[in-house]
């Protein structure tokens, strides 16, 4: 077909701008590529699917095939006759075509989705738009990805597409020094009739229950008052009040995910009115108030609200050069936007979620740590139930709605990014529920709902975390012992899976088959991700038995010696974070180059740099904690900060879907260049997520929180 042989065509043009090749192969791919295109007619278009169609028949092929092929002939044959003309140009106006900027990279085809969606022939048929996707090998090593998209009759069933793979095959062979396409990575997807699932329905009803719940809690209290029925009781005050002061429990943020530990239940009051107060726990006028509440207590962290935001920012970052990288058109800029030190920041933005693991260790260390001091114990099943509840609502929402809904409602023609995690989610959502989704499926990645892979993560960490804390209070020498042991086995297991599998640094800018797999034998494994918490554990440890003694030494000191101590700590903490963001830099340089990276290099840093940045982001904390912050504390610790840290939990749930729901509607290819562009995107994709974020926050999370304390006071 024309289509698919520009396709592979134009494959060769584009590596001639992406890589290196020689000024002789240039001109025989450009002279091989136009003298190709030039002999391309509808006679040799219909006879290649004539020949497919009567190999079909003949082999007793699938009937779904044969039926796309015999449509696809009628329409092509009409053209050639000049029947039906305009349904025919139609068609071809539909088609993804060759555009503009390949010699920069641009490999996306994209045809008009909505004149194909709107396409009906002289039969009434309807039509439907699919993506062919292919990945070419440039001397058999470097993968090129190619997008196409096109628009076949309804009949058509993505991947039977006998003419297709073998046109593509036959012309690539004819070019085999530089180009390879694998016949197994050529797939095809198309934008199939919307099927409401079992996941959607109970999507649907979640999203109705909460509405309701929101409506009626909203209208409870001026409903009551115009009715004069009922009366505000006691225990409302007291409940309200309680949360305005926070007297009545001490809130602590323990991760990314702003859980709000029960330390102690609030005093008794009277006769509540329980179908009332359960209502009103999803009342705006409650639920908003407790978001943007700016208040404090004595003794809480103030620093880990600016560290919790300015991590999550940079989570978002990092997601939306990485989510728009399937739609982007000039990758010939790609290879030189990476090798600039400050796009660093964004590609190795990793060690964003290490800093989550620090503060979410060193949060519920010292949470517990407080505890055990108050009555020599814990609280086994309010903690583990308290955690799961807040965690799993939300969580449970978000992964009915994005794995079950999306694909129903938000349509283009990149809808196969959101059918993958559709898929996924209709095989492993339970695996969401129990927080083992990082480890299930073992042998492939299937993660129904990708950015989750973190809370199953901290949850696990969450479950071992009071062995390590009542070991430390009860008995410090063993439990820093065995912290140091997990610590040290964590970092060798990272080095030898390294070293074992070829991995590292880092695999960014690798093929896609290596960086998948070093995702799912590495970067989601709890084994390999422990250290940052580990660090957090022993810094809340710390914090809780010796903050008090440090800040008396610190203030104790000459203000010189303070000033060195703060130049000190912070110059060595930010050089070791430095090291771990942009010391992959040069790295990178030598792999866009096409040279080789130091194994031993690659070993040292997946082993040792999670550790460091946690380390000197510990050091960071503990300084702003002493009195050695300065102005960076300062910063930290403005109470603005406070709503939006409430959010992070929120913004980490909702940001993915809502950048993929932009990409996939996209209809036109996105571009790297101007800087400004992805600038403006970025902002918009933050506030939205945070927007979002707060009706997640107030509409579900903050009720479980309310109605928690309405449970632990009966």
């Amino acid at each position: 077909m024309v289509w698919h042989k520009v396709l592979c065509l134009s494959v060769a043009v584009i590596s001639l701008s992406c890589y290196e090749i020689s000024s002789k192969s240039d001109v025989t791919a450009s002279t091989f590529v136009y003298e190709e295109i030039s002999n391309i007619t509808v006679q040799s278009v219909l006879q290649l699917i004539r020949d497919d169609h009567e190999y079909q028949i003949s082999s007793s092929s699938n009937d779904d095939s044969e039926i796309c092929t015999r449509k696809l002939l009628e329409l092509l044959e009409a053209f050639e006759q000049k029947k039906n003309l305009t349904e025919s140009l139609k068609f071809f106006d539909a088609l993804g075509k060759p555009p503009s900027g390949i010699l920069d990279g641009n490999s996306i085809f994209l045809g008009s989705y909505d004149s194909c969606k709107s396409l009906q022939a002289s039969t009434n048929e309807n039509y439907k738009p699919c993506k062919i996707v292919a990945t070419a090998m440039l001397e058999r090593k470097t993968p090129i990805p190619v997008t196409w998209t096109t628009c076949f009759p309804k009949d058509c069933r993505g991947g039977n597409y006998t003419a297709l793979k073998e046109t593509i095959l036959k012309i690539i062979n004819s070019y085999p020094k530089q180009l390879f396409i694998p016949a197994e990575s050529v797939i095809t997807t198309c934008d199939e009739p919307v099927e409401y699932s079992a996941g959607a329905y109970v999507a649907i009803i979640m999203v109705s229950v909460i509405a309701f719940l929101v409506i009626v809690g909203t209208a409870w209290d001026p409903i009551v008052v115009l009715l004069g029925s009922l009366t505000v009781t006691e225990e409302n005050k007291v409940l309200v009040n309680a949360q305005e002061s926070g007297e009545t429990e001490e809130i602590i943020r323990d991760d990314d995910v702003n859980i709000n530990h029960l330390v102690h239940a609030a005093p008794e009051t009277v006769k509540p009115n329980i179908v009332g107060d359960f209502f009103k726990c999803f009342a705006l006028q409650r639920t908003w108030p407790a978001l943007l509440s700016t208040s404090s207590k004595e003794g809480q962290i103030l620093c880990l609200n600016g560290i919790r935001v300015l991590s999550i920012n940079w989570v978002v970052l990092g997601h939306v050069y990485f989510i728009s990288t399937a739609v982007v058109a000039d990758m010939g800029y790609e290879r030189d936007i990476y090798r600039r030190l400050s796009f660093t920041f964004v590609w190795n933005g990793f060690p964003s979620v290490d800093s989550f693991f620090v503060m979410s260790g060193f949060l519920v260390s010292f949470l517990l740590s407080k505890q055990l001091s108050r009555s020599g114990r814990f609280d086994v099943m309010g903690y583990y139930l308290h955690r799961y509840i807040r965690l799993t609502l939300p969580f449970l929402f978000v992964t009915m709605c994005q794995g079950f809904l999306a694909t129903i409602y938000i349509r283009g023609p990149f809808q196969d990014i959101l059918q993958l995690g559709h898929n996924n989610c209709k095989k492993w959502w339970w695996a969401n529920l129990l927080y083992i989704n990082n480890l299930v499926p073992w042998d492939k990645v299937e993660i129904c709902i990708g950015q989750s892979w973190y809370l199953s993560n901290d949850f696990q960490f969450f479950v071992i975390a009071p062995f390590f804390v009542y070991l430390l209070y009860r008995r410090p020498t063993i439990g820093l012992f065995t912290c140091g042991v997990a610590l040290l086995a964590s970092c060798i297991t990272s080095g030898v899976i390294t070293s074992t599998h070829g991995y590292g640094p880092t695999t960014v800018f690798d093929s896609s088959n290596t960086s998948w797999e070093d995702f799912r034998v590495q970067y989601i494994k709890p084994w390999c991700r422990i250290p940052p918490y580990l660090i957090g554990i022993f810094g809340g440890w710390l914090c809780y038995r010796h903050i008090d003694s440090m800040k008396l030494y610190v203030s104790r000191s000459y203000l010189v010696t303070r000033l060195c101590m703060g130049v000190v700590v912070w110059t060595v903490t930010c050089t070791i974070e430095y090291w771990v963001v942009f010391g992959l830099h040069n790295d990178m340089i030598k792999k866009t180059n096409g040279e080789a990276i130091s194994k031993i290099e690659g070993v040292a840093y997946e082993s040792l740099a999670r550790s460091a940045w946690a380390i000197a982001l510990l050091f960071q904390i503990l300084a702003c904690q002493v009195g050695l912050g300065g102005i960076i504390n300062t910063v930290l610790s403005w109470k603005g900060w406070i709503p939006l840290s409430r959010l992070t939990f929120s913004v980490y749930l909702l940001h993915y879907i809502i950048i993929q729901s932009f990409v996939v509607q996209l209809r036109h290819p996105m571009y790297y260049r101007p800087d400004y562009e992805i600038a403006i995107l970025y902002v918009g994709f933050l506030g939205l997520s945070y927007a979002a974020a707060s009706l997640l926050f107030t509409c579900i999370e903050q009720p479980v929180a309310f109605i928690e304390r309405l449970t632990y006071r009966k």
